[in-house]
């Protein structure tokens, strides 16, 4: 895999020290603004496409402790480049995201000790989502999804997969399936009920890992905030996912929630009357018991971190 060159612009040089990587799994991308039309499937034709860069001082990893603090995460920096598709059809929505991440050497690359100083590169993670959905309404030709608040429910299906060039050498493949209940609000507020079955890879012990099958809850958003009189949208995704049985260790996975968001304001529309272009975000992410590990026996399983970025539409 190769390392981003973006990153050396921007990465931060801070204290810590490596731990062996215990449980670490895989990032979760973000869900960009190209979703911004999925309120409306019936915008049949319509497509978008997005590429962004967003960074973050203070990420974490399952098994990387503080030097000071060996029961708590180190933070790592993280640069993140992502592009994202988006198109709509008369039945069907389609959503793909690609992640590259590229950690500081405090999150070091496979057979390498890492650099307390958190001054050079470290691992690199790519990570895909698709995200596919049939409109109920569009199907039965006629409006009997919506009723009160719900203006439409959907048929979600998707998968995940992912690499990253640690020693752990996780290769996660994952499968989600359910209904996806979309509310009738300005912008979108949709929720995903989700079956969700992953695969993965543990290269500390050599192990492929079967999880059990469990549940995923999973709401993404997109609100604009009319009362700032400015194109500013409040955008972001959460999971909450069950206990999907024992990991790579033979360790019991507890319940995981993952919440990601931003505050994104139209650059285009305010500087050059030309919405759509250009973006610019601020945001937050915050992540506990990451990947299913217990944040009480592992370091680094409950991660937060800001973050900054940009995203440009073609």
């Amino acid at each position: 895999m190769k390392a981003l060159p973006l990153a050396l612009a921007v990465m931060i040089v801070g204290a810590v020290s490596v731990a062996p990587a215990m449980a670490q799994d895989v990032e979760k991308p973000e869900i960009p603004p190209s979703e911004k039309t999925m309120e409306k499937p019936a915008f049949k034709g319509f497509s978008d496409n997005t590429i962004g860069l967003r960074y973050g001082p203070s990420f974490a990893e399952p098994g990387i402790a503080q030097s000071n603090h060996p029961k708590d995460g180190a933070p790592i920096d993280k640069v993140i480049l992502n592009f994202t598709h988006f198109d709509a059809h008369e039945y069907w929505t389609n959503f793909f995201s690609i992640d590259i991440l590229q950690s500081n050497d405090r999150d070091p690359r496979n057979n390498e000790p890492g650099n307390q100083n958190g001054n050079y590169l470290g691992a690199t993670e790519f990570y895909a989502v698709y995200r596919g959905n049939l409109s109920g309404n569009a199907m039965a030709g006629n409006n009997n999804f919506a009723f009160g608040p719900v203006k439409d429910i959907t048929l979600e299906i998707g998968g995940d997969i992912n690499h990253k060039n640690t020693t752990f050498n996780p290769q996660k493949k994952l499968i989600v399936i359910g209904p996806n209940v979309q509310f009738d609000v300005p912008g979108f507020f949709n929720v995903g009920f989700h079956l969700h079955k992953e695969w993965n890879y543990n290269g500390i012990v050599g192990k492929n890992v079967d999880f059990n099958p469990t549940f995923q809850l999973e709401p993404t958003w997109l609100i604009p905030l009319l009362f700032t009189n400015q194109p500013i949208v409040f955008e972001g995704f959460a999971d909450l996912n069950l206990p999907k049985g024992k990991d790579g260790f033979g360790a019991q996975t507890v319940t995981e929630l993952l919440i990601h968001f931003d505050f994104a304001l139209d650059v285009g529309k305010v500087t050059m009357d030309k919405p759509n272009i250009l973006e610019a975000f601020v945001g937050f992410e915050y992540w506990l018991n990451k990947f299913g590990n217990n944040n009480a026996d592992v370091p680094g399983s409950v991660a937060y971190s800001p973050f900054v970025g940009f995203r440009v539409h073609f």
